[in-house]
């Protein structure tokens, strides 16, 4: 009994004395609030309760072995107790330092997408230098030995020296009965004495989003989102009856309309959609972000037409596509792109184009495999996929792929071609060198390495379009230019700012230039370009052709990792639904308008 209750007290204390605090200090810079003692108390109080649940998981396969020692008394318990504590001290310290490593550029608790990002293992080192994966394992090794040290100490102190004693079924009767009192104990901890189980919002005290992530143990958190069901959309953010949110639902998304402004001269342009990576307003200086980094996108935006209020409809590329490309709003829980047998039930703005005479393809300097992209990219309807492979070797490339400037070089001849032979083409064009670690062959910027790669980019961007201008391409040219997502590393940006991208509509075919400053979506592309094409969208059921009669209520809704953040004329609310409440901008209408929506995005994901 002590010896389980002291490997048990061990568990808790690291949890409370080093994996707390090491979060903590890793991550300050995420705070946006100066941290008091109070809510270093409450971080530790409220968060206690993952603590000891995830102790009592840890905890439950020492008080087995030590169970099998008690009705076999010459079971040998000292190695198999220091083989158990090898294990799970390494499993405990990778988990510590991935989430308080990944936290800075995640914002949000390790949990299970974690393996979606592993299938690919050349994907998921690309960000990171070497020295970064030897110090991780370092932390690793370090962590995992303080956690070792902790339980062996314990092992060694009741279990070193085993005493082999006759068989008494007096005492082991008592032993049994302290058994069943310990299982009991770990199981009451575990599931909580409430009516349903505990999940992750027992934690949830705070409208900072960054003190719930700090009570909230990684482990526990990780483990939960392992065991909970990931494929069954059916029931999920219900939080309406099914007439109340269809009634609610339908004047949010209309799916006809006129248009009322005229941005092409033609209604057949070829098309390339150029999706910047983690390009967003912070580095737009015609938005309102940092000045001289995006020079060339500044300057082409006098030159055709910006939407100044776009907001990102999620946070990772393989939601943003989805966004951009079948106008299908990210998800908080999961993300679609992962459910192949769904992929070919999306709408995609590609496979219109495709049904129309177009050839299409999809361009990436880098690997394709990673998040199902190539799966993607086909359902959608590209008859032709051109990744890293198809380069060759000798080209320039940094960790991610080939460099942006010799893929854009490439898409150019490649327009060349397609222009001679007379047929309509459309192209999807996805960068990739404005992603961490930010290495490119350029150095305008040579103090800020993360905005001197959005330069990079900007610079090919810039240089690709003027060629173009002096082409034939350039009269029956279409280029919609945008980022997949925000980018948050470094200073980091409010939720309300993150989402905020440009969207540029530039090329022989815009008949002038314009500045839009309606709030739309990232999700709002594919049914504007069909409305400027003359082409019906009824299929895209989350996309609006902001630009038709019937766009009445101008409003966004970005999504984050099960929380949402909804901007209308009146405002925005950022609504945690861990915790079940507005965290920012309180707003009966706004929340309701967000849950409306995402009962309905969950209700036809089930369906398709």
């Amino acid at each position: 009994m002590l010896f389980i209750i002291s490997y048990f007290g061990v568990c808790v204390l690291f949890f409370e004395m080093i994996q707390k605090p090491l979060f903590g200090f890793y991550n300050r810079r995420a705070n946006r609030e100066k941290m008091r003692v109070s809510d270093c108390m409450q971080i530790y109080s409220h968060g206690l309760v993952t603590d000891l649940i995830m102790a009592s998981y840890l905890t439950a396969l020492p008080l087995l072995l030590a169970c099998v020692h008690v009705h076999l008394p010459y079971f040998n318990l000292y190695p198999w107790l220091t083989g158990c504590n090898v294990i799970l001290s390494l499993v405990v310290g990778l988990i510590t330092v991935a989430d308080t490593a990944l936290y800075k550029f995640w914002e949000f608790k390790i949990d299970s997408s974690i393996f979606t990002y592993l299938k690919s293992l050349k994907g998921t080192f690309a960000s990171v230098s070497m020295s970064y994966i030897v110090s991780a394992l370092l932390a690793v090794l370090v962590v995992s030995g303080v956690f070792f040290g902790g339980v062996q100490l314990v092992v060694s102190r009741y279990c070193l020296n085993n005493t082999f004693a006759p068989l008494d079924w007096v005492e082991h009767l008592k032993d049994l009965v302290a058994f069943l009192v310990m299982v009991v104990c770990l199981f009451v901890i575990i599931r909580g004495l409430k009516i349903r189980p505990n999940n992750p919002s027992v934690v949830y005290y705070s409208k900072n989003p960054f003190y719930n992530h700090s009570a909230l143990n990684p482990l526990y958190n990780l483990t939960y989102s392992l065991t909970s069901v990931k494929d069954d959309f059916k029931g999920r953010f219900y939080a309406f009856d099914d007439a109340y949110c269809a009634k609610a639902f339908e004047p949010l998304f209309p799916v006809t309309g006129t248009p009322t402004v005229r941005l092409l001269n033609t209604t057949r342009p070829n098309i390339v959609l150029i999706v910047w990576e983690s390009l967003c307003a912070r580095y737009v200086e015609s938005l309102g972000g940092m000045p001289g980094v995006t020079v060339q996108l500044d300057r082409l935006a006098e030159e055709g037409v910006m939407f100044t209020r776009c907001d990102a409809g999620s946070f990772r590329t393989d939601r943003g596509l989805v966004c951009l490309l079948s106008g299908f709003l990210g998800q908080p829980t999961t993300s679609v792109i992962k459910y192949t047998r769904k992929l070919p039930n999306l709408p995609a703005f590609p496979r219109v184009l495709r049904d129309l005479g177009y050839s299409t393809m999809a361009l990436h300097g880098g690997e394709l495999t990673i998040m199902h992209k190539s799966d993607y990219y086909l359902a959608s309807g590209h008859d032709r996929l051109v990744s890293q492979k198809d380069f060759p070797s000798s080209a320039p490339a940094g960790k991610w792929g080939v460099n942006d400037g010799y893929v854009f070089s490439w898409l150019y001849d490649d327009i060349q071609k397609k222009t001679k032979q007379g047929t309509p083409w459309y192209t999807t064009f996805q960068t990739l060198s404005s992603h961490e670690p930010f290495d490119v062959p350029y150095d305008r910027l040579k103090t800020d390495k993360m905005a001197n790669s959005f330069a990079y980019t900007d610079e090919c961007f810039g240089y690709f379009v003027d060629r173009l201008k002096a082409t034939p391409a350039w009269e029956n040219l279409l280029i919609v230019c945008t980022g997949d997502h925000g980018f948050n590393l470094g200073q980091p940006l409010s939720r309300s700012e993150y989402p905020h991208i440009p969207l540029l509509l530039l090329g022989g075919a815009v008949k002038q230039p314009m500045k839009i400053d309606t709030i739309i979506g990232q999700t709002d592309l594919a049914a504007t370009l069909l409305g400027q094409m003359e082409l019906p969208h009824e299929e895209f059921v989350f996309s609006r052709d902001v630009l038709a009669d019937t766009y009445t209520y101008p409003f966004s809704m970005h999504t984050y990792n099960n929380g949402f953040l909804f901007r209308d004329s009146t405002g925005y609310t950022n609504y945690d639904n861990v915790a079940d409440r507005a965290i920012e901008g309180a707003d009966e209408q706004r929340e309701e308008t967000g849950k409306v929506i995402l009962q309905t995005l969950y209700s036809d994901l089930s369906r398709r």
